[in-house]
């Protein structure tokens, strides 16, 4: 399943949205340039960015840097205040002055998502219920005071791996983007090397060390992590068989795709649907 690319075209949007149930990924998984604050104050689910699947809870609170695919899913009414804003809605100022350093650092964290805990997280609840009745200049102040909030004591944790998030030189972007894109598009069916290579004008042999160079790992583990990643979003999300998962996901081969699934996720593909489905229902508290 490709992330949907969500267009905001606002430099700052705050929203609060109630959903009745979202229990299907595929109407959740997106993407966008802007940059996400995300708290849930009512709801329970499963939460997924990146290469992470993860429990989320009540006061859940997130940020999601640029372009990073994430979404919610949810059998029960789900509450959340979104903050979507673009870097330049914080001027120039921000990238110069040396007080703003912890948050630029913070933003550059923010591409493989953080979660926030503790007083950090509190105050910064109130800062965002402030913010949903903030009008003008006084919505810039608040959400500069909400990145500061965040950025100080360290009480967040990196949500997906740092593998995830293409470790690319600008010089070579255009070509990584590209083998990306195309992975994306084909993880569920059989991908050729040969035509992934052609893709950024390289050999075969040359492509490998191009991309484990760029992406830090082998170019078949990245493929093969992103397919069972999609594996797990449809054994939450269907009643398909365990070897029809398989084979929707892009292997050809049950016991390959058994023993890829588990080193990834840590459980069998059977294990993983009996545990997510028994916590999505259990009763919210």
């Amino acid at each position: 399943m490709k992330p949907e690319h969500e267009i905001i075209n606002r430099t700052f949007l705050i929203r609060e949205i109630v959903r009745d149930s979202r229990p299907l990924l595929s109407k959740a998984w997106h993407y966008h340039t802007e940059i996400e604050i995300c708290y849930t104050s009512q709801s329970r689910g499963r939460r997924f960015v990146g290469n992470q699947i993860a429990d989320y809870f009540e006061d859940d609170l997130v940020i999601f840097g640029e372009n990073l695919p994430h979404g919610f899913v949810t059998n029960m009414q789900c509450t959340q205040i979104v903050i979507q804003f673009d870097k330049n809605y914080l001027g120039n100022e921000i990238n110069i002055n040396p007080e703003y350093a912890q948050i630029v650092h913070l933003l550059e964290l923010a591409k493989t998502g953080l979660e926030f805990h503790g007083k950090t997280k509190e105050k910064a609840i109130k800062i965002i219920k402030k913010l949903t009745h903030a009008k003008g200049l006084k919505k810039l102040i608040l959400l500069l005071k909400l990145l500061n909030t965040l950025s100080k004591h360290n009480q967040y944790t990196s949500i997906c791996s740092d593998e995830y998030a293409l470790k690319i030189s600008e010089s070579n972007l255009g070509r990584m983007k590209k083998v990306y894109d195309y992975v994306f598009e084909h993880y569920t069916k059989r991908i050729n090397i040969h035509d992934v290579a052609a893709l950024i004008h390289l050999s075969d042999a040359s492509f490998y060390r191009f991309f484990k160079q760029h992406a830090e790992k082998t170019f078949t583990t990245f493929v093969n992590e992103i397919r069972v990643h999609h594996a797990g979003r449809i054994l939450l999300s269907s009643k398909m068989t365990i070897a029809q998962v398989c084979y929707e996901s892009g292997f050809n081969n049950l016991s390959y795709f058994n023993r890829k699934f588990k080193e990834t996720m840590g459980l069998t593909p059977k294990e993983f649907r009996q545990r997510e489905r028994h916590c999505l229902k259990q009763p919210m508290y």
